[in-house]
């Protein structure tokens, strides 16, 4: 391998934002992207890499719709703002599986594998705190 893969992430408490539904599923994404991590570092089998790849895809839009279900029926008056923060993401993680199954380079892969950590963590630490905490306030008046 070129370079040490990017660092791995762990699922904390600060994550949850006290939507057990949310929560659970951001649980699972997180746990999805340290397997990506510990696939790169045990240097595993291309073919179950992109196994990997593929479950974080499904459960990208499988979350993201859940999410974005919750924010219509709660009427979030951010939504269009939150949806297309989805929507970024899962356009940039397309593209950039793509690009790997098709060149297979791992330094591309360790750079996708960050940059979803990054995203997923600062999305789920800002974006889906701040809806946890207005769809709250506004059931409490």
């Amino acid at each position: 391998m070129a370079s040490e893969p990017a660092q791995s992430i762990v699922w904390s408490d600060d994550f949850l934002i006290g939507i057990e539904e949310l929560d659970y599923e951001h649980r699972r994404l997180v746990e999805d992207i340290d397997t990506l991590h510990r696939d790169l570092v045990a240097d595993v089998e291309m073919n179950r890499i992109e196994d990997t790849l593929g479950r974080i895809h499904a459960r990208m839009q499988a979350h993201f719709a859940l999410e974005e279900r919750f924010m219509l029926l709660h009427e979030y008056p951010h939504y269009p703002e939150h949806k297309a923060e989805h929507e970024r993401l899962l356009d940039e993680y397309t593209e950039l599986m793509t690009k790997f199954e098709r060149e297979q380079n791992l330094d591309d892969l360790e750079a996708t594998q960050d940059v979803l950590s990054k995203w997923i963590v600062n999305h789920i630490l800002s974006s889906d705190k701040k809806m946890s905490l207005m769809v709250k306030s506004a059931k409490q008046t």
